[in-house]
């Protein structure tokens, strides 16, 4: 009898890697409608990519409440920034750099708006790290916060962007890397060619990848949670590399765990790579022959499915293996 087993895991994750070649900061947002003037954040237009250095001695408490901090208070001096993306695509919002503990909100519009998401303490240190798909010309209010009553001081917030056209000479995010070239592109076309994984296990990877982000597409209930539909997740090559080390560890090795026998977990094998990321997840499964199948039954298992749809990751990492015997073992590594 074939079995078929599958188990998920949601973590915090570690940080690393560096930052953007950034070129000189100007208004790429001069195009977009006029903004009304507002009182509760500073008007930065577009500047991208935009970096700040500033305190919050001193200032009002204008934001007193944030999502992902336990209670959703936070009663300090906090700074707000209204930003307008220059062209529809994927951003990142960090305060890596900062000398307080900060909460990093991205909030709907300008003042009253609803919060979007929300980041206390990414990749486990005291900086705060968003990730947003962003259409043309939309406004948003970044507020950075002070994690606690005595973290009132210095911050730095940065805006940086991912090549999201991978074929058009256009360096997108304005990092000094076109197409191909910058790794933020990693689509079968960018693959690199001196792979030596074999084809077809590379072909199921891919068929999972797409599989994935049509699910994602349509919505799904887990667990008796409602998902609305998300975006689609990207392919990451270091992600890609921690998954398949681990399903072929999985096969050589015939066990089926998050943990390697050796006592790495997922953040170790996914840091021993050098990804940087804010939070990471995992879904394994032995035993299902293609990618539809594989994808189906963690569709079907609440903790899987929960992986799949959350909205909060933006890159995957998919690696197959077969065993000796020919049995398959695939991993998954989500990340936001």
């Amino acid at each position: 009898m074939r079995r078929f087993l599958l188990t998920a895991l949601f973590l915090a994750a570690c940080d690393g890697g560096s930052g953007p070649v950034e070129p000189p900061m100007e208004d790429r947002a001069a195009h977009c409608p006029e903004r009304d003037p507002v009182m509760c954040a500073e008007d930065v237009g577009g500047l991208f990519p935009f970096t700040r250095h500033g305190s919050t001695v001193g200032l009002d408490d204008q934001y007193g409440d944030a999502p992902c901090v336990a209670g959703g208070g936070v009663t300090i001096e906090d700074v707000s920034f209204r930003w307008t993306a220059p062209w529809a695509g994927r951003f990142t919002f960090s305060t890596e750099g900062s000398a307080i503990d900060t909460v990093l909100t991205l909030r709907q519009g300008a003042c009253g708006g609803r919060a979007l998401a929300c980041s206390d303490d990414a990749a486990g240190g005291a900086h705060s790290e968003l990730t947003a798909d962003l259409d043309e010309c939309e406004t948003i209010t970044v507020v950075v916060d002070g994690a606690g009553v005595d973290d009132v001081g210095d911050f730095t917030l940065r805006v940086t962007g991912y090549e999201t056209l991978c074929g058009n000479g256009v360096d997108d995010d304005l990092d000094g890397l076109t197409d191909c070239d910058d790794d933020d592109c990693f689509t079968p076309e960018c693959a690199e060619p001196g792979d030596d994984w074999p084809e077809d296990w590379t072909a199921l990877e891919w068929g999972v990848l797409e599989e994935t982000n049509a699910r994602r597409a349509e919505g799904a209930v887990c667990g008796g949670e409602e998902f609305g539909p998300a975006g689609p997740l990207e392919m990451d090559p270091l992600l890609r590399l921690s998954a398949r080390l681990h399903s072929k560890d999985m096969a050589e090795q015939n066990y089926f765990s998050h943990d390697s026998l050796d006592g790495r977990m997922l953040g170790d094998r996914v840091a021993a790579t050098g990804f940087g990321g804010t939070f990471l997840g995992e879904n394994i499964a032995r035993g299902q022959p293609t990618a539809r199948a594989v994808v189906d039954a963690w569709m079907d298992s609440e903790g899987h499915c929960r992986n799949i749809m959350n909205p909060g990751f933006h890159f995957l990492g998919v690696g197959h293996a077969l065993s000796a015997g020919g049995e398959p073992f695939w991993t998954q590594n989500f990340a936001g």
